[in-house]
C-alpha cells in the first residue's frame, strides 16, 4: 500500500488570493483550520496530516490544532514565482475547479511545490494529498475514493484531481511529480493546460479525474472560506450539516444555488462610454445600434466602488458597448476602483487607443486583465469585422503592436498583469480562422478567449454558427452573481440589454445593494427559478443564453 500524507498550507494572515485569512475565525465553536484538519483526518487512507505554517505562526498553529495529533512544520520560503500570475487569473473563476485564464485551476491556489518537495525529504511518502486550509466541508469519503482509485489505476497516474466544486476534495500528487513541479517552477495547472505544439487528450477524460456524483459535480459554489462571499456560502452550507458525505453535500449545494443571494453582486460590468473606434462593428452592439450615452461621471464610479469595496472579492469589468479607454478620465477610474479596495479589475477594449500613457495607467493601478476584441487572425478578416464601411482604417497590425508594447513594459517593470486576453467571437464569418487564432495567441501570450455569438435576445441578426441553447432553460445563474451599469447610470440585468429596455435601477441615484436585493430583481429571479423567464420581460423571453458559472 502506498503511503499517502495530507499537506495543508496554513497562513493565518493572508491567503494566496491576497484576501484576509479566516483560518483563526470560529465556526461553531472551533476554528476554521481545526475543522478542516478534523475532516481530513477522518479519511482512512491518510497516513499523516502535516500543516505547513509560515515562520512566526507555528506556535499559533500548534495551539489551534492541539490534541489532533497533527504535525506542524515551519515554512520559511518566498512565494513561487508564478503566484502573482495565478492570483490575477483565478480571481475570475473561483467557483470552478478549472477555467482560469491561461489554463490556471483551483489546484494552483494552495500549493507550494518547492516547500512540499523539501517536506518529502523530511517525511518520506509515495504521494501527497494537498487540501485547502479553509475547506471545512472537504469530504473524507471523496478523499478515500480518490486514493483507492489511484491505487487501482493501471496507467501511471502521477496526478489525481476531482471534478467538483473547490473545497470538496484535495489533489493527489505523486512524489516525483511534486519534485518535477518544484524543479521546473511551474504550477499544477500547466500539466492540465492545452499546448498547441504538444496536443493530447484532456486529462479530465482519464482515470486521474475523479468524478463526484451529480448534483455536486455540477455545483457552481466555492466551498473554501477564503473570501467574504465564499466564507458566507461555506458557513451557510456547514450550518445545514457540518459533516456531510458527498451525496448529502450535493443536495445542500443545489439548494443553496437555488436560493442564496449575496449582499452584493460578485461582478459588475461598467460601461464608461459608448464612444468606440468601430461604431459599425459586425459582431458587437456599437454605434447607432446602441445609441448615444454620455460618459459615466466619475462620482458614479466612486459610489459603485465604495459599495463593492466593502467586500474583499468584488470584481469590476470596464466594458459595455463602447471602448472604456475613450473615457476622458480613464486612469482616474482605475485609481478610484483600486483605492476603494475592489478585488479584481478587467478592461475590455479594442486596443486601438492603447497609448503609452494608458499602458502606464494599467500597470500603475494593477489592472488584472486586458481583454482585446480582435475577431480575426488575418488582417482582412479583422478589418471586415470592425470597419465594414472602410476596412482600410482598421489595422490589426496596429493593435498587435500596442499589445506588444504592453508586454514589453510589463517585463521592464516586473509586472505579470494585466494578463492580455485576445478575444474572438465565433461566428460564421470568423469560424475558418478560429484554430489559427486560438493556437497562435496561446503560443504568443498563453491566453485566448473564443466567445459564442449572441443575437442579444433577437436584437441583432443571428450570425452564430449553430445554436447551443439547450432544449429547456435553467434559471440564469448570473442573476445571482452579476449586474451591468450603463454609461447613463441605468442598471440592467445583463449585457443582453444594450439599449436599456429593462432597467432595474440607477447607480447614480440608488444604492447597488438596494437594486440587487430589491423587489424587481427578486421577481426576475423567481420567474427564472420556476421556468417562466419570459414573465421577467421581453428580453428574458427572447434570450437564448444559458450562463453557467
Amino acid at each position: 500500500m502506498k503511503r499517502t500524507i495530507a499537506v495543508i498550507h496554513a497562513d493565518f494572515e493572508r491567503t494566496p488570493l491576497g484576501t484576509r485569512s479566516r483560518l483563526g475565525d470560529e465556526l461553531g465553536g472551533s476554528s476554521i483550520l481545526r475543522r478542516t484538519v478534523e475532516r481530513v483526518r477522518a479519511a482512512r487512507g491518510i497516513a499523516e496530516c502535516i500543516v505547513l505554517a509560515p515562520a512566526g505562526q507555528e506556535g499559533r498553529c500548534e495551539a489551534v490544532l492541539a490534541g489532533l495529533g497533527t504535525v506542524v512544520q515551519r515554512v520559511d520560503a518566498p512565494d513561487p514565482a508564478w503566484r502573482a500570475l495565478v492570483r490575477s487569473s483565478r480571481k475570475w473563476s473561483l467557483a470552478g475547479w478549472r477555467g482560469g485564464l491561461g489554463g490556471t485551476t483551483a489546484l494552483d491556489e494552495y500549493i507550494h511545490p518547492q516547500v512540499v518537495a523539501a517536506l518529502l525529504e523530511l517525511r518520506p511518502a509515495d504521494r501527497v494529498m494537498v487540501v485547502p486550509p479553509a475547506a471545512v466541508l472537504v469530504c473524507p469519503d471523496v478523499l478515500d475514493a480518490m486514493i483507492e482509485r489511484h491505487d487501482r489505476a493501471e496507467e501511471d497516474n502521477r496526478l489525481a484531481f476531482a471534478q467538483a466544486p473547490p473545497g470538496v476534495a484535495g489533489t493527489i500528487y505523486n512524489a516525483d511529480l511534486i519534485r518535477e513541479l518544484a524543479d521546473k517552477n511551474i504550477p499544477p495547472g500547466w500539466v492540465l493546460s492545452y499546448k498547441p505544439d504538444a496536443p493530447r487528450k484532456d486529462l479530465a477524460f482519464f482515470s486521474c479525474c475523479f468524478e463526484v456524483r451529480a448534483p455536486l459535480r455540477y455545483g457552481g459554489l466555492r466551498l473554501i472560506a477564503d473570501t467574504d462571499r465564499w466564507a458566507e456560502v461555506t458557513s451557510a452550507a456547514w450550518r445545514v450539516d457540518p459533516a456531510p458525505n458527498a451525496e448529502q453535500l450535493g443536495r445542500i449545494v443545489a439548494d443553496l444555488e437555488a436560493r442564496h443571494v449575496p449582499r452584493l453582486p460578485n461582478e459588475v460590468e461598467i460601461e464608461l462610454t459608448t464612444d468606440d473606434p468601430y461604431p459599425l462593428a459586425v459582431l458587437h452592439p456599437r454605434g447607432n445600434r446602441v445609441g448615444r450615452r454620455e460618459s459615466l461621471p466619475i462620482e458614479v464610479v466612486r459610489k459603485i466602488a465604495s459599495e463593492l469595496g466593502t467586500l474583499d472579492d468584488s470584481l469590476v469589468v470596464l466594458g459595455g458597448f463602447g471602448d472604456p479607454l475613450r473615457h476622458p478620465r480613464f486612469p482616474e477610474v482605475l485609481r478610484v476602483l483600486r483605492e476603494a479596495g475592489v478585488f479584481g479589475i478587467a478592461v475590455r477594449t479594442t486596443g486601438v487607443d492603447l497609448s503609452d500613457d494608458l499602458i502606464e495607467a494599467l500597470l500603475d493601478h494593477q489592472a488584472d486583465v486586458l481583454s482585446v476584441l480582435m475577431d480575426g487572425w488575418a488582417a482582412e478578416t479583422y478589418a471586415a469585422m470592425h470597419a465594414p464601411d472602410d476596412p482600410h482604417r482598421a489595422s490589426l497590425e496596429h493593435v498587435r503592436s500596442r499589445v506588444d508594447r504592453l508586454e514589453v513594459r510589463k517585463r521592464e517593470r516586473g509586472c505579470v498583469a494585466p494578463i492580455v486576453v485576445p478575444e474572438m467571437v465565433k461566428a460564421k464569418s470568423t469560424l475558418a480562422e478560429m484554430p489559427a487564432f486560438f493556437d497562435g495567441w496561446v503560443r504568443r501570450l498563453g491566453t485566448v478567449n473564443v466567445a459564442g455569438f449572441s443575437h442579444r435576445a433577437r436584437q441583432m441578426p443571428d450570425l452564430a454558427v449553430m445554436s447551443t441553447a439547450p432544449p429547456s432553460r435553467d434559471a440564469c445563474r448570473r442573476l445571482r452573481s452579476r449586474l451591468m451599469v450603463l454609461a447613463d447610470g441605468s442598471v440592467v440585468l445583463c449585457d443582453q440589454d444594450f439599449r436599456s429596455r429593462m432597467p432595474v435601477g440607477n447607480a447614480g441615484r440608488d444604492e447597488l445593494e438596494a437594486i440587487w436585493r430589491g423587489e424587481t430583481m427578486a421577481r426576475v429571479r423567481e420567474g427564472h427559478g420556476r421556468g417562466a423567464a419570459a414573465e421577467a420581460g421581453p428580453l428574458c423571453g427572447a434570450c437564448e443564453e444559458w450562463h453557467r458559472p
